[in-house]
């Protein structure tokens, strides 16, 4: 895990935050520890590789992304899916922007 500070503001600093993913997903999202005290909020969760990321909850300096895949032909359309329990987003670059102390 990576933290980059992007900008300071008089009590908090805007840092951009890297992480692989988890080798073994689990539903409902996997937690991310930011290097922080804590993080006041977190946005513009992405992944490197098609992935559409929600930011699902923060806890203290902790961030839960949840992880969805678009699971249907390209002919098709449909709502995106959460990735199934099990898979391997270890090769798998997410990034997010949080306001830390």
């Amino acid at each position: 895990m990576a933290t980059e500070v992007i900008a300071k503001f008089n009590d908090a600093k805007l840092v951009k935050v890297t992480a692989s993913g988890p080798s073994s997903y689990s539903s409902g999202g996997f937690s991310v520890t930011v290097d922080a005290e804590h993080v006041i909020d977190a946005f513009a969760a992405q992944s490197d590789s098609g992935y559409l990321v929600e930011i699902a909850g923060i806890s203290g300096n902790t961030v839960t992304l949840k992880v969805y895949e678009f699971n249907y032909p390209a002919t098709a359309s449909g709502p995106a899916a959460e990735v199934s329990d099990g898979t391997d987003l270890s090769g798998v670059t997410f990034t997010f922007r949080a306001v830390v102390p």
